[in-house]
């Protein structure tokens, strides 16, 4: 990874949180759903079937009571009330049964279903039968097929509570399916936000060991270079990534300053040796020329030293002649050391200018991974503006949750009116049974029909206390289902927070991409600072230039002066003056560091406003 560009790097790391945090929105949602589709179902249809199979079982009783009214009544009006009593209770019946053929879809509840439909109409086709005779007031015959019909009857009525116990059980099932659903789902939110935490952090401490610590090093490694520590180590990592290429850019940036401050060394050496020469040319009484040009510094006295020496000599023209031509191998000497520096101090302006556009490069990847830094906050906002809609969703399964607690509560109210209706009915019951007593023999048949009626009241009885009993448990269950719904809803809420955490992250990343920026800058403007050093370096060569030149021209004069006389048979020869004038190398150095420095000023200019304009202005024109 140390190879790839730093842009590839951060693409590459946003790139799997984004996908993390898409996996865990993905989950979420999925999970929310299915919670959600299993609220409806025990909300809407298990409840709308329990209801239907309990409206079944209640109307079999009532069914059987107006039966047994038609049956015994023996005037018209309430043997015709009982009769479309009857007719009623059937038609109510046979709309349910019409609903769970087409509702039902387990097994188990369609086998159920299956056996009472079948029972059921076995005993209507005998009531049938039975009202026709008693319609025709064939009582007796009436009243002994109703006998015959209760144990018909009693079948269906127990097909019909067999039906209403699976359709419970099947809600209990579903129930239990819905809680383990939900805790499936906290455990892998859970994992998942883990995960993404922990990838977060790893990408994190990579970025800032791959990119921010070596660009640290660097950029102490340059402020030691800027202020003048030619011995400052630059860590070098075989690595082919921006970081890498500075690296290398720096390297042969301090070669280049080491190279420079030698070649200034040499030069200064040099100067030193050439006017010793001459000097030691001077005591031997080798004289060529006088000094009249201003020094200063630790060049005074080396021009009152010379001139008292040429005092001394000034008789001798041999030695004024070769002590000229002595001066004039130093000047040519010196012009040729200038011309090596020239050409150093080129080059060492072009690795500047080159080490200068890799920092602009640098700068510009660096402001760019900010913004993608941007655009991946904006991505964690809408997953955690997701994690709320599925707070929402949570938040709609428990009001759904409540809708089918207060149905079940009036579910329960309307069991303990049957429960009610059963006990009046019974003591009723109970009285006709007394008063069947006291009419003797007369009363005998109606002594029956009470016992049967009482019969079917205590079984009402009993079959609203058990519905009561299941509804009570489904209550519980519901509760329960509640209490696990806002769980649910509070583990995505801490969700959510802990998405605002990443979004913090993410602008933390980008905050420090903005500094790394900043850092960079700053090294350009060290850069810059390099760039003045090189032409303060320039203008010492053409310094020591200039007093070359100075030199020679001093040496012609001298040379004119002496040129009328001769040694022996032949006169002083005044090469000096016949030698033509090189071309100065400095003038040539000047040109090409003006314009290195006006390229490096707008490449600078970008990042670094004004001060760009300093560097710019900063030419030779002062020299």
């Amino acid at each position: 990874m140390k190879n790839m560009k730093i842009s590839a790097k951060l693409l590459t790391a946003f790139g799997i949180l984004a996908a993390a945090l898409v996996v865990m929105a993905v989950m979420s949602v999925s999970a929310q759903s299915k919670l959600n589709d299993a609220a409806e179902t025990l909300g809407r249809s298990r409840r709308e079937k329990l209801v239907a199979i309990a409206t079944i079982n209640t109307g079999t009783s009532d069914y059987r009571v107006a039966e047994a009214t038609s049956i015994l009544s023996t005037e018209p009006d309430k043997i015709a009330e009982a009769e479309k009593e009857a007719a009623d209770t059937n038609a109510l019946i046979d709309q349910n049964i019409a609903y769970l053929d087409r509702s039902l879809s387990n097994p188990k509840a369609i086998e159920a279903f299956r056996v009472f439909r079948q029972h059921w109409a076995t005993y209507i086709a005998q009531s049938r039968a039975t009202l026709q005779l008693s319609h025709a007031n064939q009582n007796e015959q009436a009243l002994a097929s109703y006998r015959r019909s209760k144990p018909l009857f009693d079948r269906g009525n127990d097909d019909a509570a067999e039906m209403q116990r699976v359709q419970v059980k099947l809600m209990e099932t579903e129930m239990d399916a819905a809680s383990a659903l939900y805790f499936w789902s906290r455990d892998v939110t859970i994992a998942l936000s883990l995960a993404a935490l922990a990838l977060t952090i790893v990408l994190l401490i990579s970025l800032i060991r791959g990119i921010a610590t070596p660009l640290t090093a660097m950029t102490a490694t340059m402020r030691r270079l800027g202020a003048g520590d030619l011995n400052a180590e630059v860590a070098v990592d075989p690595r082919r990534d921006e970081v890498g290429e500075l690296a290398g850019s720096m390297v042969a940036f301090r070669d280049q300053l080491v190279a420079a401050e030698r070649a200034k060394q040499e030069q200064t050496r040099l100067i030193v040796d050439s006017v010793g020469s001459g000097l030691d040319s001077l005591a031997r009484g080798d004289l060529t020329a006088r000094i009249d040009a201003e020094l200063t510094g630790p060049f005074a006295k080396l021009k009152d030293d010379f001139n008292n020496a040429m005092q001394s000599v000034a008789g001798t023209l041999t030695a004024v002649n070769a002590s000229a031509e002595g001066i004039t191998n130093g000047a040519s000497d010196i012009r040729q050391a200038s011309d090596d520096l020239s050409r150093r101090t080129e080059q060492q302006a072009a690795s500047l200018e080159e080490t200068a556009a890799a920092m602009h490069e640098i700068t510009t990847t660096v402001r760019d991974t900010a913004a993608n830094a941007t655009k991946v906050n904006g991505v964690v906002t809408e997953t955690r503006r997701d994690a709320e809609q599925s707070g929402d969703v949570v938040r709609r399964a428990v009001e759904a949750m409540n809708g089918i607690e207060r149905s079940s509560n009036e579910i329960s109210d309307i069991i303990a009116v049957i429960d009610g209706i059963a006990f009046q009915t019974n003591l009723l019951a109970l009285n006709a049974g007394v008063e069947a007593a006291r009419a003797g023999d007369a009363g005998k048949g109606f002594a029956v029909v009470a016992s049967e009626v009482r019969a079917l009241a205590q079984r009402s009885a009993d079959a609203a206390k058990d519905v009561k009993s299941k509804i009570t448990a489904s209550t519980e269950q519901v509760d329960a289902g509640v209490t696990l719904v806002a769980q649910a809803g509070e583990a995505l809420s801490r969700i959510t927070g802990r998405i605002g955490d990443i979004s913090a992250l993410v602008s933390d990343i980008a905050s420090a991409a903005e500094q790394q920026a900043t850092g960079l800058q700053q090294v350009n403007t060290a850069v810059s600072e390099m760039d003045g050093v090189t032409q303060q370096n320039a203008a010492m060569v053409e310094e020591a230039t200039a007093a070359a030149r100075s030199l020679a021209e001093e040496t012609e004069n001298m040379a004119r002066q002496v040129s009328r006389f001769r040694l022996g048979d032949r006169p002083v020869q005044a090469s000096a003056s016949r030698r033509e004038a090189a071309a100065s190398p400095v003038h040539q150095l000047q040109s090409r560091a003006a314009n290195a420095g006006a390229r490096i000023a707008a490449g600078a200019r970008a990042n670094r406003g004004s001060a760009a304009v300093a560097v710019a202005q900063d030419d030779w024109s002062e020299f």
